[in-house]
């Protein structure tokens, strides 16, 4: 029987939460309008594909950077001081790109903007988890990651009011950064502890998991390059609109994504996960196939639904290598395993972005989507292969799946699947365990 205090302190924690969560998404919002502000901007400087490629690389470089040393420096200051010192950065390198058109210091603030991006969100992940109630993460969970995905499609809605190169872009960006601090600063709750998970090494997650490496590296590789990439291929196929449309064609791949997360999600806790990941790589596969030959020619809603189909398929799959990871994970190991995942997704998003501009400066804009088939056709057939080698995991040593985003190694702390790690860890290395 709950009292009055305890509803009093349970209301206060959701409070915290959402405050949190709100500052979240309006960095999503920011990431969101980069994605169609820097390209767009590129573009009306006369930047080559291959060198705008080799900007979009440099802020992958700088978050894998962030994601590696964010946690240090939240142990060292504080989830709020860290907050507002990643949102500064973020906020200056967005305003700085407009100083100068040169593209090492485009590439320079990018890295800068990717480093602050993944403190952020390491930042505010473990500020989430610490402040769930522990049977409630699995909603908290879906609520954040619902109400982020919202923030991204919003953000380039925004920037479709703005002029390609102009002053007001570039503003926008960093106002969003700036607005972030608002709701971190405004609540009253206790830091939790910082994020404590250390990322395994490539060496020990292939030993693992070697499926899930793969899709985690394609995954990184295919769509880094496409969601920091896709307002160029709205260049060729709508040149007169291009921000509106590219905002309308990221909300269409978000939208996709969100409905079939989920779905594939609870079917791969009943199949094995490799031919789920091998099925959506198919489908997002096809729609990027179709996209490519022949998006120039179909009308605009089948367009959209074929963004919808790729987001379906290629920005869901991250989440089951994650689980598959998990499943093989030694006891107490699943978010080591998890933040270990997220840093081989962001080294294949940084070099992602460089080989897709090589493709489209041969072949247009439809080679980001080219590019993206020949990705996602190669993960299918290892999805089968490892298949057709290795037996799954009993569906009784499954963990239930629950989403996973691609953000910061904080992201392992709040997902419902690393629930009881220490408790297994140290059971693993109790004398009892190994008599």
């Amino acid at each position: 029987m709950t009292t009055p205090g305890d509803d009093r302190k349970l209301i206060d924690e959701y409070r915290n939460i959402a405050a949190v969560v709100t500052a979240l998404a309006l960095l999503q919002a920011a990431t969101g309008a980069i994605s169609v502000v820097g390209p767009l901007t590129l573009i009306a400087q006369g930047a080559s594909t291959l060198t705008i490629g080799a900007i979009a690389s440099s802020y992958a470089l700088g978050f894998m950077l962030g994601a590696r040393l964010a946690p240090a420096e939240i142990r060292q200051i504080g989830h709020i001081r860290a907050f507002a010192a990643f949102a500064a950065v973020g906020s200056l390198a967005a305003g700085g790109l407009y100083i100068s058109e040169h593209t090492a210091w485009w590439m320079l603030m990018q890295a800068l903007i990717g480093l602050s991006v993944a403190g952020l969100f390491a930042s505010g992940e473990s500020w989430i988890a610490g402040a769930a109630p522990a049977a409630r993460r699995g909603a908290v969970l879906g609520f954040y990651l619902v109400t982020s995905k919202l923030g991204f499609m919003i953000g380039p809605f925004l920037a479709a009011y703005t002029t390609p190169g102009s002053a007001a872009g570039f503003l926008l960006v960093s106002a969003l950064f700036t607005a972030s601090l608002i709701p971190v600063s405004a609540t009253r709750r206790a830091e939790p502890p910082a994020p404590s998970a250390e990322p395994f090494g490539p060496v020990r997650l292939w030993q693992t998991a070697p499926s899930a490496v793969i899709a985690a590296f394609i995954a990184g590789v295919v769509n880094g390059a496409v969601m920091q990439l896709y307002a160029l291929f709205i260049t060729d196929l709508s040149p007169e609109s291009v921000a509106g449309m590219a905002a309308v064609f990221n909300a269409a791949m978000m939208a996709g994504t969100v409905l079939a997360q989920w779905p594939a999600g609870m079917i791969s806790d009943h199949f094995d996960r490799r031919i789920v990941i091998a099925v959506l790589a198919a489908i997002s596969g096809i729609a990027a196939g179709l996209l490519a030959l022949f998006a120039m020619q179909l009308p605009l809603p089948l367009v959209f639904l074929l963004a919808a189909l790729w987001g379906a398929g290629s920005l869901s799959f991250y989440g089951i290598a994650v689980a598959h990871a998990a499943d093989r994970a030694e006891p107490g190991q699943a978010a080591n395993m998890m933040s270990g995942i997220l840093i081989l997704w962001a080294t294949g998003s940084m070099l992602g972005p460089s080989l897709a501009g090589g493709v489209m400066s041969l072949a247009g804009g439809g080679g980001l989507f080219l590019f993206a088939a020949a990705g996602l056709f190669v993960l299918a057939a290892a999805m089968l292969y490892r298949r057709a080698g290795v037996k799954q995991v009993a569906d009784i040593d499954k963990g239930e799946f629950a989403p996973s985003t691609a953000t910061s190694v904080s992201a392992a702390d709040l997902n419902p699947m690393t629930e009881g790690d220490e408790e297994l860890a140290d059971e693993a290395d109790s004398p009892a365990s190994s008599t």
